[in-house]
């Protein structure tokens, strides 16, 4: 008899608590064993690829793969919600998954409503960073290039 595989934990939201927790598979986590994402790269990097499949459901595996997270990307992160909360571009009026995404959406922009100048000194400042971290980057390349290389 075939042992039960561990799932990998997807990851949350900022805004999300802990009791939200799903598996990557979409399992409900106090459900089934589980392991971090982190854990689960570890065990392949330890085990390789295909030992580590007999031990780990290949759905959250390939979606852990596939999927980054919010400090990867937020907007791949948000787009990741969306498509399992609405069911993805191909699948319409999809409720079977709740409106948990959509109520948090809409609480989001409330709040934003009510601090409107805080967001936006948030927003300017985040510009304002990136802006200069290019112009760093930018310098110190020409100072890279300006300056010979020793052999």
């Amino acid at each position: 008899m075939k042992e039960p595989v561990d799932h990998i934990l997807r990851p949350l939201l900022p805004w999300r608590s802990a009791d939200a927790a799903i598996t990557e598979c979409g399992y409900n986590t106090s459900k089934v064993k589980t392991m971090t994402r982190e854990e689960y790269f570890q065990r392949v990097r330890d085990m390789g690829q295909q030992r580590a499949a007999l031990f780990t459901c290949m759905t959250c595996a390939d979606t852990a793969r596939r999927w980054g997270t919010w400090d990867d990307d937020p907007g791949r992160a948000l787009d990741r919600e969306i498509s399992w909360e609405c069911g993805g571009p191909y699948w319409h009026n999809r409720n079977d998954r709740g409106f948990r995404l959509r109520d948090e959406l809409l609480a989001i922009a409330a709040l934003i409503e009510s601090h409107r100048e805080e967001f936006d000194a948030l927003v300017s400042a985040g510009g304002q960073k990136r802006e200069w971290l290019q112009k760093k980057a930018e310098r110190e390349e020409r100072m890279r290039r300006a300056k010979p290389e020793r052999l």
